[in-house]
């Protein structure tokens, strides 16, 4: 018998022990393959081909991708091959040099390699179609994708994956060579000492996450601490405070608190938490370095995610109130406004709705103090009736704006949306501005809103129709307001109008700028989602790898515990306790990490992040929470043999 018909024996018959490596293969060549697949097809290429950016995303992903899937299977084949030390020792003793176990390990990886990469494939180009379809429907486009088969993504992935199994074929090599015989056979006895418990770097490790903490949360000012050390080493600091925290948090304070737990006579021989606390103690020596690394993970994922998340969410809500009208120009001559409106007019696929030209003069003004927002007295304020304001909001439907009556001396502000906010709002209230008219007209702010009926103009003044009308007409701006039926599927009517409009139209396009922020953040949290899943999955599978190899070392101790008098229900409920621990610990750390960055981001971009960030965190915690309940059956019928 050849080594390759041993290693194809050997396959076969112990594939029940293979499974785990194996299925992990496959599902890091499906997830490779159908994101590679994804940018060979058609309709997706026919987006990102208008995007430098969106293609750099997409090769960027597929990089970061390439590396997380090659530690993850590598990790798994270190957890394949540790478990077969035994094996591997039986086969020296029967005479087998370290040079023809190493080649028998290398055919039993390439096979497994083929059949993973066949399987893998025919998953991800099944799958392909599913996640090309989520990826239209999340840029806005719509529809279902054709059935693609890409022999360039096969070939590359084929390429990718030969690499990465040469790679673990070296390991496989360098574990036998480095071993000695007694080690193979030991290998599964040795345990993980106690750790020691630290006070001082478990208070520590609570300093540096509370502090990086407040720093995060610091207002965007002058005074905070942003304003004192700037952004950049703000945001260095935030991080190493954070990641240096979590990690003593799990390597000191965790092991502090259990010894606390352990003297509370009254917690620690209450039931089975005796031997789920000692337990737990060998549990943090072996996984304290994995698990703060999965709770970083877990954080950046979920932060990424979330603000992603959100600014697809908020471009979806509040599109409609940066561009108000379907279609907004300056009139610079009557011959391209007739055009313009001609299109719209005779448009049968989206028909002009209504329309409306709205004369905007400009006007200085001096206050007897200083304007908290930005304010060019050489530019003045752009000044509208309130009349015509409220035929505009009518336009475009916004009835619920409308201003009520003013008198002569009252005026509304409506400041530019990134300068507004509550605090502004209440210190301009009441600020009296005179204006440079004939009859140099004196006006009181009564409110500042941000709601602009405009796209193009900025910090707008809304006056009674009397001071209106008795401001000279000196240059003023004639803007033209356009509504549609279906505005969102009127980007084809959109570029015939940009091509009769001239430059200096100022051309404003809500289908044009609506279709270009939905591909564009669409396409990121896809990416975002998607490599997110596979982080997801690869952390999941790495406790899961981890709790296993626990499982399989703790056979003995489970034995005598069966042999004292506890039943399957009672173990089933330490091995709970214990991988809970496991489980929750990197969640609630990676969780609140990233709520403190969404809190400090959504400060920054005044933007409501909770919905997006609520789901997100949902659907996390409840991927976590199969992997959990999968574990904790995986362990108990590994050390109690499987309940028939």
């Amino acid at each position: 018998m050849t080594l390759f018909d041993l290693a194809k024996k050997n396959i076969k018959h112990n594939f029940i022990h293979y499974f785990l490596y194996f299925a992990s293969m496959i599902f890091s060549i499906m997830i490779y393959y159908t994101f590679v697949s994804l940018a060979q097809d058609p309709a997706v290429i026919a987006r990102i081909d208008k995007s430098a950016k969106l293609s750099t995303a997409f090769d960027a992903s597929s990089i970061v991708l390439i590396i997380f899937v090659a530690i993850f299977i590598l990790y798994s084949n270190h957890f394949f091959t540790r478990k077969r030390k035994k094996e591997i020792g039986i086969y020296s003793l029967l005479g087998l040099r370290k040079k023809e176990i190493g080649r028998m390990l290398f055919y039993e990886n390439f096979l497994m390699g083929i059949g993973a990469l066949v399987i893998g494939i025919g998953l991800g180009t099944l799958l392909s179609k599913l996640f090309v379809t989520i990826l239209l429907k999340i840029m806005n486009i719509g529809g279902i994708s054709n059935f693609v088969f890409s022999i360039d993504a096969v070939m590359n992935t084929i390429v990718i994956f030969i690499i990465i199994t040469l790679i673990t074929s070296f390991t496989g090599y360098r574990i036998i060579y480095r071993t000695t015989l007694l080690d193979l056979f030991h290998s599964e006895s040795k345990r993980e000492k106690t750790p020691k418990s630290n006070p001082f770097l478990a208070i520590l490790a609570l300093v540096l996450i509370a502090g990086g903490y407040v720093i995060a949360l610091q207002p965007l000012n002058e005074t905070s601490i942003w304003g004192k050390i700037g952004f950049g080493p703000g945001a260095l600091v935030i991080l190493v405070s954070v990641i240096l925290g979590t990690g003593l948090l799990l390597s000191n304070f965790l092991p502090f608190l259990l010894n606390q737990i352990r003297k509370n006579k009254r917690i620690f021989y209450n039931g089975t938490n005796i031997i789920s606390n000692s337990q737990l103690a060998f549990r943090i020596a072996s996984n304290a370095r994995t698990l703060a690394v999965i709770a970083i993970l877990s954080a950046t994922t979920l932060t990424a995610i979330g603000a992603i998340g959100s600014l697809y969410y908020n471009v979806n809500k509040e599109s409609n109130s940066s561009y108000p009208a379907t279609f907004e120009y300056h009139i610079v001559d009557e011959a391209s406004n007739e055009k313009a409106l001609s299109l719209a007019k005779s448009n049968k696929e989206t028909p002009m709705t209504a329309h409306q030209e709205t004369i905007v003069n400009h006007v200085k003004a001096t206050s007897d103090r200083e304007m908290p927002l930005e304010y060019s007295q050489e530019e003045g304020f752009a000044v509208i009736s309130r009349t015509a304001y409220n035929k505009l909001l009518a336009l475009e439907g916004n009835d619920d704006l409308k201003a009520t009556a003013l008198k002569d001396n009252e005026a509304i502000l409506i400041a530019p949306s990134t300068l507004y906010s509550p605090d502004t709002a209440d210190i301009v209230k009441d600020q009296s501005f005179t204006l440079q008219n004939t009859t140099k007209q004196k006006v009181t702010l009564t409110k500042t809103i941000k709601e602009s009926p405009f796209s193009t103009i900025y910090g707008l003044l809304i006056v009674s129709d009397d001071v209106a009308n008795a401001i000279p007409a000196n240059k003023p701006t004639n803007i033209q307001s356009i509504m549609v039926d279906q505005p969102k599927d009127a980007v084809a009517l959109s570029e015939q109008m940009s091509k009769v409009l001239p430059e200096d139209a100022m051309f404003q396009s809500f289908p044009q700028s609506y279709e270009v922020m939905m591909s564009t953040i669409g396409v990121l949290l896809f990416i975002g989602m998607f490599i997110g899943l596979v982080f997801l999955a690869a952390t999941g599978s790495i406790i899961y790898f981890k709790q296993l190899t626990e499982a399989y070392n703790d056979v003995a101790t489970y034995d005598i515990l069966k042999k004292i008098g506890l039943d399957r229900k009672e173990i089933r409920k330490t091995i709970a306790k214990q991988v809970l621990i496991i489980f929750l610990v990197p969640l609630i750390l990676g969780i609140v990490h990233s709520s403190v960055a969404l809190v400090a981001l959504s400060h920054m971009l005044q933007m409501d992040l909770t919905l997006p960030v609520i789901l997100s965190t949902g659907a996390y915690t409840l991927m976590f929470t199969i992997y959990y309940f999968v574990t904790v059956n995986t362990y108990t019928n590994i050390v109690m043999g499987k309940n028939k």
